[in-house]
């Protein structure tokens, strides 16, 4: 595994206490409602601190996978007991070390904002997927109201260098549309900052 940058070890030191409010009062609640529907064997991109862990059922049956690309995120998913939900790795969102079809569910909750290569990460998605396969996601996106779009574009310069290269502007789910189609989703306004959350199946007949 790579050595951490400072950054990213402070990152992950705040995280859980920075975003606490938000969890109780709205992430938590649609985490719940999301791993709900996972089934089979299960990948998870961007476990982060494990803040979803909660939420998966004893029932499910397959293998779990949790991936993340900073060490200091695996180590506070370590210690909320990852390493007995599944197994831990670290790598790169944007090249899965994960054969073809290999999961049933991959689960992607406010990841992919942050990720350097993230059509790239999109796509590899659909990969790992099996056909009958899901993707559960929540994200936040850039606005359809031009004013708040173009501020999230002037603000995301300054916005990426606390949050770990988060990205305010970024249109994930129209760019999701071109390899998934929803057949459950939802949408809220935090801070005039738009998400959306729900379930998406792989298209087919699309290049890999």
């Amino acid at each position: 595994m790579s050595h951490p940058s400072w950054p990213d070890r402070l990152f992950a030191q705040w995280y859980d206490r920075l975003t606490r409010s938000m969890e109780q009062t709205t992430f938590s609640p649609i985490r719940e409602r999301l791993m709900e529907n996972a089934r089979g064997d299960i990948l998870e991109i961007g476990v982060g601190t494990g803040a979803n862990l909660p939420f998966y059922g004893q029932e499910i049956s397959g293998y779990r996978f949790f991936l993340d690309s900073s060490l200091p995120m695996i180590n506070k998913a370590l210690q909320k007991g990852c390493e007995q939900a599944g197994r831990l790795l670290q790598g790169s969102a944007s090249n899965l070390p994960f054969d073809d079809q290999t999961f049933d569910t991959v689960v992607v909750t406010l990841v992919l904002c942050s990720v350097g290569e993230w059509e790239s990460a999109i796509r590899e998605i659909r990969r790992v997927l099996r056909p009958d396969g899901q993707l559960l996601l929540m994200e936040h996106v850039r606005s359809q109201n031009p004013l708040i779009a173009s501020l999230q574009h002037v603000l995301t310069p300054l916005w990426k260098i606390p949050s770990r290269g988060c990205h305010l502007d970024r249109p994930t789910d129209r760019t999701l549309e071109k390899y998934f189609r929803w057949v459950s989703r939802e949408s809220f306004v935090l801070s005039q900052t738009p998400f959306v959350w729900g379930i998406l199946l792989p298209k087919s007949g699309l290049p890999k």
